[in-house]
Parts: structure tokens; C-alpha cells; sequence
């Protein structure tokens, strides 16, 4: 071994002690990419700001359906992964490592709507902000992921505070939607606010209609779908990704179609896993359909004729895979041509309201009565079931609650609806047996226990 001189050793110590003092903190690192926080005090950001925020709600979108369709039994896991199985089979705690980038998606859509209705409130003032468009929208996002939230976890903390049950995070989002209509009325004035404010405005009475049955208000509930009914009854709020442009490096990518398989009408290499004309990657497939949705022979629950393999082989029993449902940019009606109808695409938009919810749950609040059975025959019918045959209005209700999970397949409805039936209603429709767990509901996520000295489990 080579031994420096003591002269030369003391050189090198003076240098590191050097550059020591020159990094006060070796763990502080620039972040080219971050934004000085003291820029966003500039308005011209205010862009830059709307554009991050819808980012963030259309990514939380799926994330949530599809996390929150495989809990509530909508599809199934066959994925190799050993974090995937339990949520499939409901028995999991906060230890799973899926359980932070839902719970992550949905705060950070709730807080950049938030913190950016706020901002453009800061740029212009009170009365000017009571008109703009652009906080309207923000607060209907901050007001729909809190909402979706409540419906997805247990409960959770908001912005470092206190854990807060369901009940008390649907009442907050109900006053962030409640604002945003009022400043979407005020913004819809003239021809060209009329068809950006309708949208906005849509959006916010049906997730306040939504809210307002989640918290067991029906009244209120009728009266926010009321609205849309009489006024917006085509309407329909979409999230989109690339929806008819190629999927690219820096675009978002519905994680449906990573799920599927990446399916395609006419992909070369995978001829052998393929069914109804489209091809699976059976090494990525693992989202497939639960054993409630197989055969319901309805075209808003489109799938594959025959069953594929999927990631985990054949090992795990071929599966059949659903097409885009009816909530799906694209979707295509089964036929005998194209019997799974259009197979799931990278930038496939989402119907995340529209005024056809706000029907059903308009039909929801008036009890069963024949108003609701007319409406769940118009449905069937549109759909080639035949009329009902239901006489109480207990039984014309399940006939309301069918049609609904037909209606919005896979779109991040089920999971919130399975709740509020056992809630409301003693209705308790999780599949059971022995090997299903008692989770309803996602658990709030070490990540934040850890960090949020005020949170509690």
C-alpha cells in the first residue's frame, strides 16, 4: 500500500474542507425542471398554472376508475406482481405500495384546482374572478377529486391537517362546486362563453348532484340534477388524452390500455392471443373482466367473444377482455363484424359527467315511482332488454341500480355507488366467499401517516 506524505494528506483534507464550505448542503440540489414558487405570482403564468391542473385531473380520472373498478369488482387482476392479487381479492392494508399513487393522483388534482382557483382569484380580485370562466373550472376539478376522493378512501387528511371521514370531505366539496356554478352562470354571458360555460357548468350540478347523494341529500341531489335536465340534457364533460392522435413519448396514455394489453385490430407478433378480431400483448394483459359483467349481452358492457391469455398464462385460465365501454372516446357498438366492439385505445377520452347521469340520479331521488320505471324501461329499451317487469318500488330501484352499472362501465362510478348502497340502502352488493376480504375502501397510505403529524389512520 502506497502511503501520501503528510504534507500531501493535508492538502487534500484543506481541499475537501474547501469544497465543503462551498456546498453548505450536499443534499440541496437545483431541480432544472421545478418553477421558482416566486414566479407564480406573475398572472402571465396563470396559463402554465391551468394547463398543470388539467393535466392532473385527467390523469386522476383514470387512475381512480381503473383502481377503483378492480376493489369494487368491476374487473379482475391477473397480474404476476404480488401487490395486485390482494387488491383484486380486497385484502389489503396501507403496506400494499398501489395504495399511494391513487391516493396521490387524487390529492394532486384536488390541490392544483385549488391552489390555482386561488392564484387566478390573487391575479385580478374578488369581482372580476366571480366571472371568470377559468376559476370556475378550477374549483369544479379542486370540487370533483375531493368528491371522488370521499368515495375512494376511507377517509383522509387534506393539505397536512386532520384526518376528516367522508361526510365532512363530500360537504367541502360540495361549497367548491356550489362556487363554481355561480361563477360559470356569470362567465356563460355572450356567444363565446356559452358552450365552454355550459360545459363547466354541467360538470359542477352533476358532481354536486352526486355529492349530494353521497351525503344522503336527496332533495338537494334532485334539484342540482334538476338543472341539468331542464337546461343541459346532452350535455357531456370529457377527459381527454390523445384521443385521435398517435400515442407519442410526452403525451398521457389512458392506463386502460396498458392494462388490456395494448389491443390492437391488427398488430403482426401476437396473432396467436387474439379473439373478435383484436390482438392482445398477453406479457402486459392483465385487466380483464370480473365474473359479475361476463354475459350480460348488453352493448355498454362490450368485450371479447372468446377468452385470451393473459400475463399471467395459462396458468391463471384464459380471460375475456373488455372493449371501450360507452364512456370510452370511440366507442363502437358491438356487432357481428366487430363482436367486442372498439378495442381500448392509448388516448381513449372519459366520460366523467354528463347529463344522463344526471337523469339517473334524478330517477334515483323520486323512489322507485313510475317516473323511475319509465326511465329504466327507455333505458333497456335503448339497449335491446326487454321492459321491466318490477311492481314495487323496491325492485324498479334494482332495476335502476342494473342499468346503472351497465351505463357507466369502468368509468369510476362502481366502487362509490357499492358504498353508498350498503350505506343508504343495507344493500350490500361486494362480492363474498372465502377468498374475499372485508376491504370497501382504500386506507389512507403510510406516505402520508408519516409525514402528516396530524393525520391518524
Amino acid at each position: 500500500m502506497t502511503t501520501l506524505p503528510k504534507t500531501l494528506a493535508g492538502l487534500g483534507l484543506v481541499a475537501a474542507a474547501a469544497l465543503a464550505g462551498a456546498c453548505n448542503d450536499f443534499l440541496q440540489v437545483d431541480n432544472p425542471a421545478a418553477v421558482d414558487v416566486a414566479r407564480l405570482a406573475d398572472s402571465t403564468n396563470a396559463a402554465l398554472l391551468i394547463n398543470g391542473a388539467i393535466g392532473e385531473f385527467q390523469g386522476m380520472i383514470a387512475t381512480t376508475a381503473l383502481w377503483g373498478g378492480v376493489l369494487a369488482d368491476e374487473s379482475r387482476s391477473t397480474h404476476v406482481n404480488v401487490s395486485y392479487g390482494p387488491i383484486d381479492r380486497r385484502d389489503f392494508s396501507n403496506l400494499n405500495d398501489l395504495v399511494a399513487p391513487v391516493y396521490s393522483a387524487l390529492h394532486r388534482a384536488r390541490f392544483a384546482g385549488d391552489t390555482t382557483a386561488q392564484r387566478l382569484i390573487g391575479y385580478q380580485g374578488a369581482a372580476a374572478a366571480a366571472r371568470d370562466l377559468r376559476v370556475a373550472r378550477m374549483l369544479a376539478f379542486a370540487g370533483y377529486a375531493q368528491m371522488l376522493l370521499a368515495e375512494t378512501f376511507c377517509r383522509s387528511p387534506l393539505d397536512g391537517g386532520a384526518t376528516q371521514q367522508p361526510a365532512e370531505l363530500w360537504r367541502g366539496a360540495l361549497a367548491k362546486l356550489d362556487s363554481a356554478a355561480t361563477i360559470a352562470r356569470a362567465a356563460r354571458v355572450g356567444v363565446t362563453n356559452r358552450a365552454p360555460g355550459d360545459s363547466v357548468l354541467g360538470l359542477a350540478l352533476v358532481a354536486a348532484a352526486r355529492t349530494a347523494m353521497n351525503l344522503n341529500d336527496r332533495a338537494r341531489a334532485a334539484a342540482y340534477a334538476q338543472q341539468v335536465v331542464d337546461s343541459l340534457p346532452n350535455f357531456e364533460y370529457r377527459s381527454y388524452y390523445t384521443e385521435g392522435i398517435p400515442a407519442a413519448a410526452g403525451f398521457p396514455v389512458n392506463p386502460y390500455w396498458n392494462a388490456m394489453g395494448a389491443p390492437e385490430p391488427a398488430r403482426t407478433g401476437f396473432n396467436t392471443n387474439q379473439s373478435g378480431g383484436i390482438n392482445f400483448n398477453a406479457s402486459s394483459l392483465w385487466l380483464v373482466v370480473d365474473s359479475a359483467f361476463i354475459g350480460l349481452n348488453d352493448p355498454r358492457v362490450p368485450m371479447t367473444p372468446t377468452r385470451v391469455t393473459t400475463m399471467g398464462g395459462t396458468a391463471a385460465g384464459t380471460q375475456f377482455v373488455a372493449g371501450k365501454s360507452r364512456s370510452f372516446g370511440g366507442y363502437v357498438a358491438p356487432s357481428t363484424a366487430a363482436p367486442a366492439g372498439a378495442p381500448m385505445t392509448p388516448g381513449a377520452s372519459m366520460r366523467v359527467a354528463s347529463g344522463l347521469e344526471a337523469r339517473y340520479i334524478l330517477a334515483e331521488t323520486q323512489g322507485g315511482d313510475a317516473r323511475t320505471l319509465a326511465f329504466v324501461n327507455q333505458q333497456r329499451a335503448a339497449n335491446g332488454q326487454p321492459a321491466s317487469t318490477a311492481v314495487a318500488a323496491a325492485d324498479v330501484l334494482a332495476d335502476l341500480r342494473d342499468q346503472k352499472r351497465r351505463e357507466f362501465y369502468l368509468d369510476g362510478h362502481r366502487l362509490g355507488e357499492l358504498r353508498r348502497y350498503k350505506a343508504q340502502y343495507n344493500i350490500d352488493q361486494f362480492p363474498r366467499g372465502p377468498q374475499f376480504g372485508t376491504v370497501e375502501c382504500w386506507p389512507i397510505p403510510l406516505t402520508e401517516l408519516n409525514s402528516n403529524p396530524n393525520a391518524t389512520p
